[in-house]
């Protein structure tokens, strides 16, 4: 019986995926002095951002990299990111019927704690596991691990909502229930890529899973 879920951010919570795609137009602009394939940038969402900015932008200075990037999203965030819908309603719901939650993101600890202050939710979440507070991050199983630890739950009670492939192989590789976002660009060929059971319309419908 499902008694946990834990819960990617990016994509999954909240949409920040045109700030972020916003965010790599803003550095490649004054870094590589060139567009940025925007495809590509949505490959890389579920990773962390210091391993993608290492990656692709390893002849600059990293700490001016990723500076430049968190610089462009300090005055934007607060307008241009939203709660998904139903999410807010979803929360409640779960915490009422004594469901255990959590987050595994692959943001940093110092941005993601504002974020879910920002939209009020961090009251509901016990275990909040970003991206410096593990060694290894997702596809690696232990982010989530690290959670339902957090939670005292067990892989078999848990499911894992995320949007992306780095969410979904991390979910399989813990042995939790994987849960798609269904929401984003690509959900389709990512449920039938790793057989995913069960894909969401909408976050409330969690609420049918958990029944």
């Amino acid at each position: 019986m499902i008694d946990t879920v834990v819960f990617d951010f990016d994509g999954t919570l909240a949409n920040t995926n045109q700030m972020i795609i916003n965010s790599f137009k803003h550095i490649y602009s004054v870094f590589r002095k060139e567009d940025c394939d925007e495809k590509y940038v949505m490959s890389t969402f579920g990773e962390p951002l210091a391993l993608t900015l290492s990656r692709d932008f390893g002849s600059f200075n990293f700490d001016d990299v990723i500076a430049c990037y968190r610089d462009y999203q300090k005055d934007r965030f607060n307008d241009e990111v939203t709660l998904y819908e139903t999410v807010a309603e979803t929360l409640e719901y779960l915490k009422n019927n004594n469901i255990k939650m959590g987050i595994a993101t692959s943001r940093l600890k110092n941005s993601t704690l504002p974020a879910l202050e920002k939209f009020n939710i961090k009251k509901y979440f016990d275990a909040v596991v970003s991206a410096d507070d593990v060694e290894k991050h997702k596809p690696d199983k232990e982010p989530l691990m690290r959670a339902i630890n957090k939670l005292e739950s067990t892989p078999e009670k848990t499911l894992y909502v995320g949007d992306s492939r780095f969410d979904m192989e991390c979910a399989i590789n813990a042995e939790a229930t994987p849960v798609l976002a269904g929401w984003q660009h690509g959900s389709d060929e990512l449920a039938e890529k790793y057989n995913i059971k069960h894909v969401l319309d909408k976050m409330w419908d969690i609420t049918k899973i958990i029944r």
